[in-house]
């Protein structure tokens, strides 16, 4: 009975304190995300102590990611994704490769190992798709050239850094890294998707042909939520992290008639689960680390500094790489550089394989913090000025 006790009333601090934190967040006209992450450090271990992450907690958290990489996959439009343009790839993988060996570089100047410096590399590979669409839009700019790069750029670059993830998941398991087992590593989770999603398509309207004709309430919004917990766990056995399986199922679902019913019956789940996901990411922050007072932390608040600044830098340029006459590749540049809920799911990743210390993935949680807080106010100041 303590047990089931201690639970709600974890669930119950978690989902509150998310939702206060959230829309104080909305009021400063940040993301909610920030909010959420901002109440889990709040109520954490390291400040009130309310709440602890338990086995039951970092499962329904799991769920919370999985959730929110369905939802993530279901948004995005398949056809639109294909025909991504020349530009947009180009910008997608300059932003992935630069960030990546920027974020490599400097974990290894600082004294980690080669593993955790090719982990870091790989958090910082994330760009957040919700983060600058919703800047675009809120500011009437989505049709521009601009948007439309940059939201491609978003999609591909998130799907490779999936991919990064799989491979580097892969090898912190045990593997080694070599040439042959990176090309293993990928060739494997590249046929898994191409194949999942190619199956996918070819089967799930027939499938949901038929649940159309079932007399339940919600059993088309059941059978894809069915659907996304089995290529989630398919996808662990090539080797991948569920959240890959999940945005595949997504990718695939959003090819259906029945999507639209899918996407509005998952924002009650969405709302319960993905709060509970980013609050926890939060719990696992140790303020006391950016105490610039103690001396060993000095070093973390260096490190953190410098990883900043190669966070911005290593997306900003990927912007400049379009040589198209009119664009604002400054523009573009930086509206890749909110790291956002992706980069937040490969720390909390690093965490639990105990790839980063608390110390360690804090830093990093405090950097994609800084790029998801700072990019909403340079790209409005940027659109403002391009409007005028």
């Amino acid at each position: 009975m303590h047990d089931i006790f201690a639970l709600l009333i974890a669930l119950a601090s978690i989902l509150f304190f998310a939702k206060i934190f959230g829309e104080i967040a909305l009021r400063f006209g940040q993301s909610a995300i920030i909010g959420e992450l901002l109440a889990g450090i709040i109520i954490g271990p390291s400040f009130l102590g309310i709440v602890h992450e338990t086995a039951i907690l970092s499962g329904i958290s799991e769920l919370g990611a999985i959730i929110l990489l369905f939802e993530v996959g279901l948004s995005t439009d398949i056809k639109e994704f294909l025909k991504a343009g020349l530009w947009a790839t180009a910008v997608a993988v300059v932003g992935v490769i630069a960030p990546y060996f920027l974020g490599y570089f400097v974990f290894l100047y600082f004294g980690f190992t080669s593993t955790q410096a090719i982990f870091a590399g790989a958090v910082l590979t994330a760009t957040s798709v919700g983060i600058t669409a919703r800047v675009f839009m809120d500011l009437n700019r989505l049709e521009t050239q601009e948007a439309k790069i940059v939201l491609g750029a978003a999609v591909i670059d998130d799907v490779i850094g999936l991919a990064i993830l799989a491979v580097v998941l892969k090898l912190i398991q045990g593997g080694t890294v070599t040439l042959g087992t990176v090309a293993s590593i990928s060739g494997t989770a590249i046929l898994f998707l191409v194949l999942s999603v190619l199956a996918g398509v070819l089967i799930s309207p027939s499938i949901f042909k038929i649940v159309t004709k079932m007399k339940q309430s919600h059993v088309i919004f059941i059978v894809g939520l069915a659907f996304c917990f089995i290529i989630s766990a398919f996808s662990t056995k090539v080797g991948l992290a569920p959240i890959v399986g999940a945005f595949v199922a997504g990718l695939v679902l959003s090819t259906v008639k029945q999507s639209e019913e899918i996407k509005k019956d998952i924002k009650p789940v969405y709302a319960f689960f993905v709060p509970i996901f980013f609050v926890l990411m939060g719990t696992n922050v140790d303020i006391s680390t950016f105490n610039p007072f103690i001396a060993v932390n000095r070093e973390i608040i260096v490190l953190m500094t410098v990883l900043f600044v190669v966070a911005f830098v290593g997306k900003t340029v990927a912007g400049f790489v379009v040589l198209k006459k009119g664009i604002n590749k400054l523009l573009i540049g930086v509206s890749m550089v909110p790291r956002g809920e992706v980069g937040l799911i490969f720390a909390g990743i690093g965490l639990k394989n105990n790839v980063f210390g608390i110390k360690d993935y804090s830093a990093l949680v405090a950097v994609i913090i800084l790029t998801t807080f700072v990019t909403p106010l340079i790209l409005k100041y940027l659109l403002s000025k391009q409007k005028n």
